[in-house]
């Protein structure tokens, strides 16, 4: 081991060797040629100590970043960031009737976020079809909102008008070093082997999109298994993302496993409240508490799953968390809190996955 060093301490300790080498009747005071040199030298060793210290951050998981993380997860464990995915939306095309709209045809959002179709389309005889486009651009941005992609950037023969029925979806950002690190612990701390609730969970964690899982092994029976599954926001999954997961799982499975690959069971929480001290936004309260139910019902893989499991959401924690951020809440204190219509903790089922409905403020 070693401690990083200061220039000054360097510089000290190197005029203190150059005295010893050339003599006392050399100087080395500030100004002169001895110290200017000394001094360079100085700061080039207090740069190597301080790049030292980060190759030994590098070289440890926990403290590791970047491409050193991707390359311990690929050495202990065998794992790969997951890549960030583009969105994919479906598209009502408005235009002359029998006209062809070529694969790669490119639509945009009035900011300029764009699309282009996965495959050719013919209008039909009220000159309308619908096909489905990828976003251009990896990440969260493409999952635009419905009826956002209004814009034909390039003239297309034939073609009119353009929109989307419903938000894109499926555009996940790359795996952040958090993640990564969470999926390596839990597979060097938990081994995957046989098939065994780890197995997978590695399986299903290494889609990109997947958030977290949860594994419920015998839920059915002998040979049965349930994977459920939520996407990188934490938030229902698509079927394709669904289907990915299935995919990656029958290629590595055992062989004779039932395997249900599904979806969380949304379970509403309605609040209710008279607020006493602020001015209340209702807004601001379901982000806080939609925070607060992710964490608490797919917070960690790290825990095995039965399928009688349940998880409690805590009636004095929603009202803490309304407190504490007050900043955006608006609410300082309140009264006659309800949840569900009572003052009951939530009970969910181990498939639920709590969801804001409606938020009420007196």
């Amino acid at each position: 081991m070693f401690e990083a060093e200061t220039r000054s301490a360097i510089l000290e300790r190197l005029k203190k060797y150059y005295a010893e080498f050339k003599g006392t009747d050399v100087s080395t005071v500030e100004g002169t040629f001895s110290f200017d040199t000394l001094a360079a030298n100085a700061k080039e060793f207090e740069k190597a100590y301080a790049e030292m210290d980060l190759m030994m951050d590098a070289a440890f998981p926990q403290t590791s970043w970047g491409i050193y993380l991707d390359r311990l997860a690929d050495e202990l464990a065998g794992l790969s960031r997951r890549a960030a995915t583009p969105a994919v939306v479906t598209l009502s095309i408005t235009g002359t009737a029998g006209v062809t709209v070529p694969a790669g045809s490119l639509f945009a959002t009035a900011s300029g976020t764009n699309f282009a179709t996965d495959e050719a389309v013919k209008l039909n005889d009220k000159g309308e079809g619908t096909i489905k486009a990828t976003a251009q651009s990896t990440g969260a941005g493409g999952n635009v909102a419905a009826g956002a992609i209004t814009v034909i950037p390039v003239s297309i023969y034939g073609v009119s008008k353009v929109t989307n029925a419903a938000a894109a979806y499926n555009g996940y950002e790359e795996e952040t070093d958090g993640a990564l690190l969470e999926r390596l612990l839990f597979a060097v701390r938990q081994p995957a082997t046989s098939g065994n609730v780890y197995h997978y969970i590695e399986w299903s964690t290494s889609v990109s999109g997947v958030g977290a899982v949860k594994v419920l092994p015998l839920w059915s029976g002998n040979g049965t298994v349930k994977v459920i599954v939520v996407d990188a926001n934490k938030d229902t999954p698509s079927e394709e993302l669904l289907q990915k997961v299935r995919d990656t799982i029958a290629e590595n499975a055992p062989i004779g496993a039932t395997v249900t690959v599904t979806a969380p069971v949304l379970k509403t929480v309605n609040v209710a409240l008279k607020v006493t001290d602020g001015t209340g936004n209702a807004d601001a309260i379901k982000t806080a508490l939609t925070k607060y139910f992710k964490a608490s019902v797919f917070g960690t893989n790290y825990t095995t799953q039965k399928a009688t499991d349940t998880v409690t959401i805590s009636y004095a924690q929603i009202g803490r968390i309304i407190l504490d951020n007050s900043d955006t809440t608006g609410i300082n204190d309140y009264d006659d809190l309800k949840i569900n219509d009572g003052t009951e903790n939530i009970i969910c089922a181990v498939d639920n996955l709590p969801v804001v409905g409606t938020v009420t403020l007196t």
